[in-house]
């Protein structure tokens, strides 16, 4: 009987590590501005970080930027600059050749909605650790369905955190648990589990502030970051900067082309690149429109 492979051409009896990174773009408060709220998670294979870290360093190296953080919120003046074209670069890089093993997904919460109940969340932390959870474990059912044992590492961008808050604890050990339970009622539908590490590792983003074992993770910190604030950004076309709207306008025809059906898809994004946005007034998943692609176009009259 032929050896059951995985659709990347790997034997799916094998473990498989993964190191997940996590940052969100919006702050929820009771009552506060922010309607959109993004969770997004980035899947990288342990045996290919170094190649994805040696993509990221080629584009800084070609655009001379060598240094700074690539921080979307730092994102200033012109989409010529060089934190821009480094920026741009890497979004470049990773729908080319780096999805084709990193795996993203994005959660995002629409806290507008008539469905979503802020009464759930006595502290913005019990929401934040919440979005987090369903944002990981919506990336484990839909990218690595099929994966029959995996081990994973969490990193997260550094912020932070108020007292009583035991984010980096209760993401590895509730995923865990949460799986564990599902896979009891539908056990193809999630691979096993198993930790590398007990708890979440904060990572600073910043590469002149972190220590020299962790210039890779930084890297890749500031990668999910830049996807998902870009997401975030195609959500609102709320800024007013042409470097951050650009970085969204790219981000969101990835988002439109994995709306298509698998087979009219031409980025080639099928379970690598995902969006999903909750709640609409019915208390599902929805398709909200983008503004950022419509902020060119003249007004209705």
């Amino acid at each position: 009987m032929p050896q059951q492979l995985t659709m990347f051409g790997v034997p799916a009896n094998l473990e498989y590590l993964f190191n997940i990174y996590h940052d969100e773009s919006g702050s929820y408060v009771r009552g506060g501005d922010d309607r959109w709220l993004c969770h997004g998670v980035l899947f990288v294979p342990e045996r290919k970080q170094s190649e994805v870290y040696t993509a990221l360093q080629k584009v800084r190296q070609a655009e001379r930027y060598d240094e700074e953080e690539v921080h979307y919120s730092s994102l200033r003046g012109h989409p010529t600059g060089p934190k821009a074209r480094c920026a741009r670069g890497w979004l470049k890089s990773y729908v080319e050749s780096l999805s084709g093993f990193c795996f993203y997904h994005c959660l995002a919460i629409d806290t507008h909605s008539s469905a979503f109940e802020p009464e759930r969340y006595g502290e913005p932390h019990h929401a934040y650790n919440r979005f987090a959870l369903m944002a990981i474990e919506g990336a484990i059912a839909w990218s690595l369905k099929t994966y029959q044992r995996v081990a994973l590492r969490f990193y997260s961008d550094a912020k932070s955190r108020q007292e009583g808050d035991n984010f980096a604890a209760y993401i590895p050990t509730q995923i865990c648990k949460n799986i564990a339970e599902k896979r009891l009622k539908k056990p193809g539908a999630y691979p096993e589990i198993r930790l590398l590490h007990p708890e979440v590792t904060s990572i600073d983003s910043d590469p002149r502030k972190i220590e020299p074992g962790l210039r890779v993770e930084c890297e890749l910190t500031q990668l999910v970051d830049l996807m998902t604030s870009s997401i975030s950004q195609a959500l609102t076309a709320r800024s007013e900067q042409e470097a951050k709207l650009e970085l969204a306008e790219e981000v969101a025809r990835w988002i439109e082309d994995t709306r298509q059906p698998p087979w009219l898809q031409t980025e080639q994004l099928y379970r690598r690149f995902s969006l999903s946005c909750f709640p609409d007034e019915k208390g599902n998943f929805y398709n909200p429109s983008l503004p950022v692609l419509n902020r060119n176009q003249p007004p209705f009259v």
